[in-house]
């Protein structure tokens, strides 16, 4: 790690992406539950069978199992609105796990290192018309800081879904219930 970055990752960072990674996991490992029961298999089969595929890819794996089964609409909808939450910060995932961080911008804020140096990228032609703004062009998305509060939020949002996801699955028989 170069001493930019171990200057501006906290102990707290650190916690707060293992924390991050770790509630990925265990979505992971419940949608492979999902799966077990709907597809009334054992779930060491579907982790064998899912072990490759990314989060994203069991979730659209779930998904169409899911169709595939004619669950509920009211259930498939249920399910798919509770991966909308982790599905919507797999890119900060893949950024924990794929990137260097440095400090960010504002105050108390860190992000992906590779936003301070962009790749070269395809530029836009536009054939004799006034170019944009570069403000226009460059893509918000690919602005990205986080504060030890986001994160924090972030953990925190994870957590509050999964237990309620968890509740659900449980309710609704589409996990196997534990002893």
């Amino acid at each position: 790690m170069t001493e930019a970055v171990s200057n501006c990752l906290t102990e707290r960072h650190l916690m707060l992406f293992g924390a991050i990674i770790r509630w990925f996991a265990r979505y992971e490992l419940l949608m492979q539950e999902i799966m077990a029961c709907v597809a009334e298999s054992d779930c060491s089969v579907v982790t064998l069978l899912t072990h490759g595929l990314n989060f994203s890819e069991k979730r659209q794996t779930l998904l169409n199992l899911l169709r595939h089964r004619m669950i509920p609409l009211d259930r498939f909808d249920q399910v798919n609105n509770y991966l909308m939450i982790p599905h919507t910060l797999t890119r900060l995932r893949n950024e924990i796990a794929h990137a260097e961080w440095v400090a960010g911008t504002g105050p108390n804020s860190i992000q992906p290192d590779w936003i301070l140096r962009p790749q070269p990228s395809v530029k836009p032609l536009y054939d004799g018309i006034e170019a944009p703004d570069k403000k226009d062009v460059e893509c918000e998305e690919d602005k990205v800081v986080y504060t030890l509060e986001d994160l924090n939020e972030i953990v925190e949002t994870l957590t509050a879904n999964y237990a309620g996801f968890s509740d659900y699955l449980r309710e609704k028989r589409l996990i196997n219930v534990r002893t």
